[in-house]
């Protein structure tokens, strides 16, 4: 087994060895290897975890080894677009879960549908992050693992003041401005430059973003839930109880304040721990940051279900020893193995009742959202809709700027519906 400390994409990518054309194993010959793109960079609990992988991949193909590239996520884009054009290229890809439509759409990847047909694993998945691994009605791709975000705060700050970590909107801003009469700092983080927030306070008003009718997609960002819920996400800095100086910036900004005692709560997935332990200047503030789910209007609020697929590269010359790889690494063993060394969660709703996550108080907040989760629009116009055009974040920072709701978001409706229908390139 290949594992390189770090492949850059300029090592994985400018080497002009051609792939298969992906019609099948013709020759029916067991391949030497096949191989693995892992997003990322290798750590010691990856490698373990890809050894013991390997080994239960070779009691089916005792004669094929495994190879993995780590390529970090900076350069996958290049890195794929590449293999596609004929370069070094994977036999099973790992690709962002939000982003298997659009590789779908290139060609990047195999339809897998008979093969997850007879697969019974994907009986037992997360049914909605499995439909989300489609393209025009096809499978290309199956949840390996998830991550989700929920609500940061300061522990002992709440207990000193008399409050539990809040669940609704009228307890967040309640909660929000106690910690700031009392400690001086801001009680909460609205970030505008956050879709994945914004969107939690949209589904947690009933509201939506846009739905799919037939071929058609129609925006939703008029309807009263989503546009009352729009609103009172922009109020919350217009009001004050979130400072203005997150206004144009990303949650980042926030995780260092809470890292450091200037702020009480914000909301971030479970990878920040890591960063907060860079950022914080005085560690034992680490100790007393906990996690509740994010408040919606009445109650817990529904989560965007980020994480990862496991796809076959459309180009490999042994598509069934490929999906027979991606099975090892994607079944209930191999899944669960693999999100517990990442840092995630398994794409089996049944794990998730175990008591180590529920138990687990660093996991059981996020363990309860993952069984609420949402997806964004699946077709590979959304990357467009938001990491191009930033439609939701750059609604919330018009009206906060003074722009009318109703008027912001019937123009940000208009632009997000005209983007989802625009023909695929």
């Amino acid at each position: 087994m290949r594992f390189p400390k770090i492949a850059l994409a300029s090592a994985v990518v400018m080497l002009a060895a051609a792939c298969g054309g992906g019609d099948g194993n013709a020759s029916g010959e067991t391949p030497d290897s096949l191989t693995v793109w892992v997003m990322g960079t290798s750590q010691d609990e990856l490698v373990a975890y890809f050894e013991e992988a390997e080994s239960r991949f070779q009691e089916q193909y005792p004669d094929t080894s495994v190879n993995v590239e780590f390529i970090p996520w900076g350069d996958a884009q290049e890195s794929i677009t590449n293999a596609i054009a004929g370069g070094d290229a994977p036999d099973v890809l790992e690709v962002g879960n939000d982003q298997v439509s659009s590789w779908a759409s290139q060609g990047a990847l195999l339809d897998i549908g008979d093969h997850v047909g007879e697969w019974a694993p994907a009986a037992d998945m997360d049914q909605e992050a499995l439909e989300y691994g489609t393209y025009n009605g096809v499978q290309y791709g199956i949840p390996w693992f998830s991550g989700v975000r929920t609500l940061y705060y300061r522990a002992d700050w709440l207990q000193e003041i008399g409050h539990e970590a809040p669940e609704t909107w009228d307890e967040l801003i309640e909660v929000s401005e106690a910690i700031e009469e009392e400690y001086g700092v801001p009680g909460f983080a609205a970030p505008t430059d956050f879709t994945n927030g914004i969107a939690s306070f949209i589904w947690g008003n009933g509201g939506e973003i846009a739905e799919q009718e037939g071929e058609e997609w129609t925006g939703r960002l008029t309807d009263p839930a989503t546009v009352e819920a729009v609103e009172f996400y922009a109020g919350l800095t217009t009001d004050g109880v979130s400072p203005q100086s997150y206004v144009g910036e990303t949650e980042l900004v926030a995780l260092a304040d809470i890292a450091n005692s200037q702020l009480g709560m914000y909301i971030d997935g479970g990878w920040a721990l890591g960063s907060m332990e860079e950022q914080a200047e005085d560690p034992e503030v680490l100790e007393n940051i906990a996690a509740a789910p994010i408040p919606g209007a009445d109650g817990i609020a529904p989560v965007f279900a980020g994480g990862s697929a496991l796809t076959v590269f459309g180009l490999t010359s042994y598509p069934d020893e490929a999906f027979d790889l991606l099975g090892v690494l994607g079944d209930q063993e191999g899944g669960k193995a693999y999100a517990d060394v990442a840092g995630f969660f398994p794409a089996y709703p049944e794990l998730l009742e175990a008591d180590e996550y529920q138990n687990d108080p660093a996991r059981s907040a996020a363990a309860t959202s993952m069984q609420n989760t949402r997806f964004f629009p699946s077709t590979p116009r959304w990357n467009a809709a938001d990491l191009d055009n930033k439609i939701l974040p750059g609604a919330v920072l018009d009206i906060v700027r003074g722009g009318d709701p109703e008027e912001v978001l019937e123009g940000a409706n208009e632009q997000l519906t005209t983007i989802l229908n625009e023909p695929v390139e």
